[in-house]
């Protein structure tokens, strides 16, 4: 994703790097973090925050970096895109897309770690944006609407957003 004048891209992990679009050189390396969310330490213990792990497909919304979740390596995979400041690697907000999967032929939907949530597009000018998925039959337009964020008990309960401290479980 890029705003006109830098590169944003991440490791899947939790990192999200500024590049130089001219010379690929990596500027700053930031930690995607939500603050409201409950985290787990390395030693199991309770924390204030979360690091994000396995953000991809970015896509630069309206002033704001959006990115799919999906800690494939955890076993999980999410139907919520995070709204990221891309100045600070803080999540500012997240869209659930719950539901969408649902819509899909049923191979799709027998195996939603294989056909993930995996594609945002945005339209600047016509600010018309598009959400798919892995060989999904359909690509959905969605209209933005303000409301109000969703709770962090609503994303720590249906986001799928893997372990918390980004250890693989199991």
């Amino acid at each position: 994703a890029s705003d006109g004048r830098t590169l944003y891209v991440t490791d899947s992990g939790s990192a999200l790097y500024h590049v130089n679009p001219d010379t690929y050189e990596v500027e700053k390396r930031l930690t995607i973090h939500d603050p409201r969310l409950r985290g787990v330490g390395k030693d199991g213990t309770p924390t204030t925050g979360r690091d994000i792990f396995g953000v991809n497909e970015l896509e630069w919304v309206d002033g704001e970096l959006w990115g799919n979740v999906y800690p494939m390596y955890q076993g999980t995979a999410s139907e919520c895109v995070a709204r990221i400041n891309a100045a600070t690697g803080e999540v500012i907000g997240w869209v659930d897309f719950r539901g969408l999967l649902a819509r899909q032929r049923e191979e799709v939907r027998r195996s939603p770690h294989n056909y993930v949530l995996n594609g945002i597009a945005y339209d600047e000018r016509t600010r018309q944006l598009l959400v798919t998925g892995k060989k999904w039959d359909k690509m959905y337009e969605v209209r933005l609407q303000p409301r109000p964020d969703l709770e962090p008990t609503h994303i720590e309960k249906h986001c799928s957003l893997g372990h918390p401290s980004g250890q693989r479980v199991g």
